[in-house]
């Protein structure tokens, strides 16, 4: 494995991770100011002693030290709370007009992995789910009335137009679309057929064209509607040998962002919703049946497609728009492209020897 990952997928990295995110919150840091600030100079030299700080490190540089902490803390909480009003149309309230038993969704891809586990969340709350796929329903979905598999090619624009029709004559029109369906192909940029590249294509981006254009209409006149994208922190982070699949993923991640705002400023559909999940490696039975891949998910901290799952659902009940990175404290990945080039290179190539097990 390599060295990145080694580090990444540490005890020690993760736990850095976590305290950072806790350290971060202003309610943490302004109870760590609060405290220091009233506490005894006895209790404070105490505390310096037993965090064996340098003698450079007086109690003014300590209390300046957690003065700065609370004013990050504030500031990312108020860039965090703009960011989520701002993908809400601005809206402080949530919409009020969802009742799940009534709620019908359309996902792709929903007989396995993320998408079965994302059906499974769903109906649980009442929603009516239509799935398209090509391959069979599982036997637990097949005695479930809220659950109905529709056989649908997301490739072919009739074979949609069809299914679509199929679930207004069965559950009635969707207000909610999971574009989840995902595939790729381990091959290098110079191995890759074109037929390969053309079907990722297919399923990973263009379908989504085809799905919104069946079904916004009619979510746009009501003016509510949820749309979520399942793309990838990929999309952000390119990897060698994976071509394909990032760049289909980083479209879908463009075409989610320029159908909130087309929604917003061409349309007066701000009641519709757009959210994006971007998962990092998930542990599917798609992957496990890449030959070389179960030696590097061994190697890295793989998702569940149920934690995925449960981030979809939440954030469908949730009545909010929004990007969910998952995990949740990898989200600085999305900006990946805007770290130093020095870094970005030294990360790739990094992934590159990781991938070049994967046949």
């Amino acid at each position: 494995m390599s060295l990145m990952l080694q580090i990444a997928s540490s005890t020690p990295a993760k736990a850095l991770i976590h305290l950072n995110g806790l350290l971060l919150s202003p309610s943490v840091s302004g109870s760590l100011l609060c405290a220091f600030i009233f506490a005894t100079e006895e209790k404070k030299l105490q505390l310096l002693k037993a965090l064996h700080a340098p003698p450079s490190v007086n109690l003014e540089v300590v209390k300046r030290g957690l003065q700065m902490l609370l004013g990050l803390s504030v500031v990312r909480y108020i860039n965090s709370t703009l960011s989520s009003i701002a993908l809400n149309s601005w809206r402080l309230t949530k919409p009020g007009n969802w009742k799940w038993d009534r709620e019908i969704a359309v996902i792709t891809g929903g007989c396995s992995g993320i998408g079965k586990c994302t059906v499974e969340r769903l109906a649980k709350r009442g929603v009516r789910v239509a799935i398209f796929d090509i391959q069979e329903a599982p036997e637990s979905f097949q005695n479930n009335a809220r659950i109905r598999f529709f056989k649908c090619d997301i490739t072919d624009g009739d074979s949609v137009a069809q299914a679509a029709d199929r679930v207004r004559e069965h559950f009635g029109e969707p207000s909610i679309l999971i574009n989840n369906a995902g595939i790729t192909k381990p091959f290098t940029i110079m191995d890759m057929p074109m037929e390969v590249i053309t079907k990722v294509f297919q399923v990973n981006c263009f379908a989504h064209w085809t799905t919104v254009q069946e079904f916004l209409p009619h979510m746009m006149r009501l003016n509510k509607g949820h749309v979520v994208t399942v793309a990838s922190l990929a999309g952000h982070a390119s990897i060698a040998k994976a071509a394909d699949y990032c760049a289909s993923k980083s479209a879908a991640i463009a075409f989610h962002e320029v159908l909130g705002a087309e929604l917003r400023s061409f349309h007066g559909a701000d009641g519709v919703m757009t959210s994006v999940v971007n998962p990092n490696f998930v542990r599917t039975p798609f992957l496990d049946s890449i030959e070389g891949l179960k030696e590097v998910q061994d190697q890295i901290p793989m998702l569940t497609p149920e934690q995925v799952a449960d981030c979809i659902a939440a954030q469908i009940f949730s009545r909010t728009a929004g990007e969910v990175n998952v995990p949740s404290h990898m989200g600085y990945i999305t900006g990946f492209r805007g770290w130093p080039h020095w870094i970005q290179i030294f990360a790739r190539d990094s992934m590159g020897k990781a991938a070049a097990s994967i046949k």
